[in-house]
């Protein structure tokens, strides 16, 4: 039994601001100590960045109060303290094989140290450390959007008891509790609409903004936002196990990422650095000044490459999570902006991924007109129609019992078209088959016998199940099963009282915004686009050609996706996968960039992949590469503008245009102009 969950409410809002005020009026002591603590987290975060900024004032005023030698040792021990562990890193770095731009910062501390310019060198480690701090701080800032979702979680849902309305928290529903959603509310479990109806916002889930009319029938995902209607939903998962639980576990994941920044600053570090280190040392053969040499490492100090990359990025996964768009690392929107194909699945990929009902074939007569009569072309057309809806309403009466794939489409297709079903009895199901069962005849099929109700037998199924209840199949709807068949469609016979009188055909829908896709790609700058799929050679060209792919492979296995992708990656290609199934898994973790769509869950493909789609908007594959290219775009104008206006500096440092100190404030200017340039990522719209 679930206890009540009682809440006191404030009798009103002054009584709440009462309660608040007797700390805000006094004595101050909780902000200042609340300041303090914030101090102390900044400090423990940016160490060196932070003691920079403090030590610098005070070797200032002790300059400017005669104490030369106090000022020096001030400065002298800011580098040291953040020169030794900026040293100790790039010997990991050597140890380990690897080479980055940041020798020639350290070149520079080492050398303002060896010549006594620890002003230069203070202003190197600010810059370096400051650096560091900013990316750190850009990595934050993109993860507000993630740690929003996870914050938003709903905790509580309410059942009914009795006359009684109960708070209880989300993890005690149950599969088949019914729940009630009041407006505004979060909705706590995945579930369908029993009762009621509302507009419902899953913008915090898919990134659409427009809300969507909830009905009866209709799916509800946890997380979404009832906006102004009660809804009384049938929970279909428990919370643990529901959409918005899936989502949060794949934010965690993502934010868990320990793997380094790609720094595509370090593509350029090479040439870079020995183009420093020639400008330092054609500097010291014209001059025989060391002084000149240090100068122009410490223009070269390459704080606009180290910082392009990072703030960029950090700003693109911010703008992807608010659009519906988790991208676990930056190494992943970093290789998006350099995709140049690809490769879709097919089933709920590029199609829905679950069958809908298309088409009801009844096995019929046509009405004959009288002579001198016109043809009645209409009526028939209203009757026939009449009779599909009346044949679709007995075998979704009978499948609502059933939990196959296929049931469950009939069964929204009658809702769809508004038809009412029937309470049924005897029920069976062949697994895999079909079903059968009896319902009270209506209608036509209504007759009173001795005071008895008229019970319909209803069989729906494939030709075995047809077969295991003697009935016999006509042969005009056994061609039209074959012509739906080779056009990859699925069919279900329905018969009525052991006769067949109609075909159900089903099939996998195309999405509606399929014909745009490639279009869109190639203005992205993809050269191909190519569908994988393991359906037969029919359906696959029907998809693509609709789809407008470049190259269509059909009966193509999981591990034939993966040698496929292989061969392009070997090839120099750079390729995106995008697939949504537990059998894309493999090749969504082989390929440069793995891309699941969520529209089935939130499982294999998802944790095998880089990037991952909360939207079933096909076309969000289309804002993700340009996302892409615009941060690498960004990236790439910091990196390019800075090393060109550094190269400037070098030159006229080499000729004691600029000292060491002034050197290291000119760098700073050039921070700031390559740090705005990043940020504008941060503005982006997709």
């Amino acid at each position: 039994m679930l206890g009540t969950h009682q809440t006191i409410p404030p009798t009103s809002t002054r009584d709440s601001q009462t309660n608040i005020e007797p700390e805000e009026r006094g004595s101050g002591k909780a902000g200042t100590s609340s300041w303090i603590r914030r101090v102390g987290r900044a400090l423990r975060r940016y160490p060196i960045p932070l003691s920079a900024l403090l030590l610098l004032p005070f070797s200032l005023v002790f300059w400017l109060t005669g104490h030369a030698a106090l000022a020096q040792t001030t400065l002298l021990g800011l580098v040291l303290m953040g020169g030794i562990p900026l040293a100790w890193e790039m010997l990991t770095q050597f140890w380990h094989r690897e080479f980055s731009v940041d020798v020639i910062a350290i070149l520079a501390i080492i050398g303002s140290l060896l010549l006594q310019q620890y002003l230069a060198g203070a202003f190197i480690v600010l810059m370096l450390s400051g650096g560091e701090a900013l990316e750190a701080f850009a990595l934050r800032r993109a993860r507000v959007s993630l740690s929003a979702l996870v914050e938003r979680a709903p905790r509580k849902a309410h059942l009914w008891q009795g006359d009684q309305l109960l708070d209880v928290a989300a993890e005690v529903v149950e599969v088949g509790m019914q729940i009630v959603v009041k407006p505004g509310e979060l909705i706590p479990v995945d579930g369908l609409v029993s009762s009621g109806s509302s507009n419902v916002s899953e913008a915090d889930l898919t990134g659409e903004p427009v809300p969507v009319r909830k009905l009866v029938g209709m799916v509800v995902l946890s997380g979404s936002v009832n906006l102004d209607g009660v809804l009384e939903v049938r929970a279909s998962a428990r919370s643990a196990e529901s959409h918005y639980a899936q989502i949060i576990r794949l934010v965690e994941e993502a934010q868990q990422q320990k793997a380094p920044i790609h720094r595509l600053a370090d593509r350029y570090s090479l040439w870079f650095t020995a183009i420093a280190i020639l400008f330092a040392a054609i500097a010291w053969l014209i001059s025989r000044d060391s002084v000149y040499a240090l100068a122009v490492l410490v223009v070269a100090t390459p704080c606009p490459l180290i910082l392009a990359t990072p703030i960029a990025i950090m700003s693109g996964i911010d703008v992807a999570a608010r659009h519906g768009i988790i991208i676990k690392s930056g190494g992943a929107i970093e290789q998006l902006g350099e995709v140049d194909i690809v490769a879709f699945d097919k089933t709920g990929t590029l199609t829905l991924g679950t069958p809908r009902v298309t088409e009801m074939i009844t096995e019929t007569t046509p009405i004959q007109p009288s002579p001198g009569q016109e043809e009645p072309h209409q009526q028939n057309t209203d009757e026939r129609q009449s009779e599909k809806e009346r044949w679709l309403g007995l075998a979704a009466s009978v499948e609502q019992l059933s939990n196959h794939i296929l049931a469950r489409a009939v069964v929204s297709a009658a809702r769809e078209r508004g038809v009412g079903l029937s309470l049924v009895s005897d029920f069976e199901e062949l697994f895999g088959k079909g079903v059968h069962g009896r319902i009270e005849g209506t209608g036509e099929m209504q007759e009173e016998t001795s005071g008895q109700r008229n019970l319909v037998d209803i069989a729906v199924g494939n030709r075995t199940c047809m077969r295991h209840f003697n009935i016999a199949l006509p042969d005009t709807l056994l061609a039209e099963r074959e012509r739906h068949t080779v056009q990859g469609q699925q069919c279900s016979f329905l018969a009525v009282d052991g006769r067949v009188v109609g075909l159900i055909v089903l099939e996998d829908v195309p999405r509606a915004d399929l014909k745009q896709l490639t279009s869109a790609l190639k203005k992205q700058g993809i050269k191909q686009t190519i569908l994988l799929t393991g359906d037969s050679e029919v359906v696959a060209q029907q998809i693509g050609h609709m789809a407008q792919m470049d190259r269509v492979v059909a009966r193509c296995l999981p591990e034939e996706k993966v040698q496929m992708i292989q061969q392009l990656i070997d090839q120099k290609h750079q390729v995106l996968m995008v697939g949504d199934g537990v059998n894309d898994a493999p090749a969504l973790a082989t390929a440069t960039v793995g891309m699941a769509l969520g529209s089935q869950g939130l499982t294999a493909a998802a944790n095998a992949a880089d990037a991952v789609l909360l939207s079933t908007d096909l076309l969000r594959v289309v804002d993700a590469v340009r996302l892409g290219r615009i941060v690498m775009r960004v990236a790439l104008q910091g990196i390019w503008i800075g090393m060109g206006l550094s190269i400037v500096a070098m030159f006229f440092a080499a000729l004691g245009f600029i000292s060491p100190a002034a050197g290291a404030i000119l760098q700073e200017g050039i921070d700031v102009l390559v740090i705005l340039n990043a940020l504008r990522v941060g503005r982006v719209r997709i």
